[in-house]
């Protein structure tokens, strides 16, 4: 077949339609718009949805993966630590319940009301020796009551007496006569470490044998000012009123603390929690049943912390240490040669990390005892050796049914006068009519 062209016949071909400008500037333009819809609106919906299921595939992962560590005993071993713990304590845990009769009243109120009414306490506390009775728990959860019950593990109520106390560390120890189920083992506090398991047990709220978990937040916390020796253990296993007293357990089922505080702005737990450490519980509490007070070393030094300024002056390494303000006459320090300026780096072989620490050491010092005392003088390390002696102390609860307490007198000299501050109910003292705030005469 023949072809042929327009030409052929003398016409030209016809104009291409063209699109005008400003439609072609207006489709452009709705072409990026649609473009930055969709980012705007598509992406996020996409992510959205991809997070989502991002997300449920990892709570399926992670399902799955529980379900094989369940079917491999891992999950049922895990939980078993926590039980086994539990019941090798809560067995020893009892509830502290405290009475205090608040005497006196005003005159106008008659003769009903002359004896004033009843205040009541609460707290924990853990049998530490099954044969005899002794119970650990707070000298504040005990102090100043006329009356003491303790309820142990199988519900029943049995009074108890204050065999001694001591507020320099805020522990106390009762014993009651009936028998009891089992007694809980001291364990190592010094082994712990930040990030292990330990367990709180008592009566939060009066709630009895309950049991938190958590784990060891901190350890030597001795700047909190919250007893004169301290060195908390911290904590985040809820701790709440009723707790004090209470031991704090590790998962071998061994007592490594006493709870004792909650370091908190609403009187309620926000996950600071504080116990006194197992090894300066056991010393005070055998101190207490042995010699009836609490027997620790003296050194004989004022001292103050170092910052990074002062360390650089004294020519240290680093502000680690305790720098000596005052060497007290005819002290061990004064004897062994310590001088004012020395800064106390060493004692007994262990490091001496501030002040706190240095009493803390100090106190748990054998009288007569020979130590090391590591100083820096002038910029120079060197040894000496101090013999540790007493720390003076005045008579205990557990001696004469009273404790005293130094209070400022109301005279401008600076001198101080004795008031009491506990007694022993039903001891001789309390008989004699002896109550907390009256003062000691001679």
């Amino acid at each position: 077949m023949a072809s042929f062209d327009l030409q052929d016949f003398g016409l030209d071909e016809p104009p291409r339609p063209t699109t005008p400008p400003v439609r072609r500037g207006f489709l452009v333009a709705l072409f990026v718009l649609g473009l930055l819809a969709s980012l705007m609106y598509g992406i996020p919906y996409v992510a959205e949805h991809a997070g989502y299921a991002w997300e449920a595939g990892r709570a399926r992962a992670a399902s799955q993966a529980l379900a094989e560590l369940d079917k491999a005993g891992a999950v049922n071993r895990a939980s078993a630590l926590f039980r086994m713990a539990t019941a090798a304590v809560a067995p020893a845990v009892v509830r502290v319940e405290t009475r205090r009769l608040h005497r006196g009243g005003f005159a106008l109120e008659g003769p009903l009301h002359a004896r004033g009414f009843e205040g009541f306490g609460l707290g924990s506390g853990v049998i530490i020796d099954k044969d005899r009775g002794f119970i650990v728990t707070n000298h504040h959860v005990v102090k100043e009551a006329d009356q003491i019950v303790v309820r142990l593990s199988r519900g029943n109520d049995v009074p108890a007496r204050l065999v001694g106390a001591d507020t320099k560390t805020d522990l106390a120890v009762l014993q009651v006569s009936a028998w009891v189920q089992a007694a809980a083992e001291w364990g190592d506090s010094d082994k712990l470490d930040i990030g292990d398991w330990v367990l709180a047990i008592g009566s939060p709220f009066a709630l009895d044998h309950t049991v938190t978990a958590g784990i060891v937040s901190a350890t030597e916390r001795n700047d909190l000012r919250i007893n004169e020796y301290e060195s908390f253990i911290q904590t985040d296993a809820a701790i709440n009123p009723g707790n004090s007293g209470g031991p704090l357990v590790d998962l071998t089922g061994k007592v490594v603390g006493i709870n004792t505080a909650i370091y908190t702005l609403n009187q309620g737990n926000e996950g600071i929690g504080l116990a006194i450490p197992a090894t300066m519980a056991r010393r005070v509490v055998e101190s207490l049943i042995k010699d009836g007070r609490v027997i620790r070393g003296y050194l004989g030094v004022s001292i103050q912390p170092l910052n990074p300024v002062l360390a650089k002056n004294f020519g240290l390494p680093d502000p680690r240490g305790a720098l000596v303000m005052e060497v007290r006459p005819d002290s061990p320090a004064a004897r062994a040669g310590l001088m004012v300026g020395d800064v106390i780096v060493g004692l007994a072989g262990k490091a001496v990390a501030d002040p706190a620490g240095l009493k803390n050491q100090t106190a748990g010092l054998a009288i007569g005892s020979k130590v090391p005392v590591d100083v820096y003088r002038e910029g120079k390390r060197q040894t000496l050796t101090v013999t540790i002696a007493e720390l003076n102390a005045l008579p205990t609860v557990a001696t004469i049914g009273f404790d005293v307490r130094e209070i400022p007198s109301e005279d401008e000299d600076g001198s101080t006068v004795l008031v009491i501050d506990q007694v022993v109910a039903g001891s001789p003292a309390a008989r004699a009519g002896l109550r907390p705030g009256l003062r000691v005469l001679a």
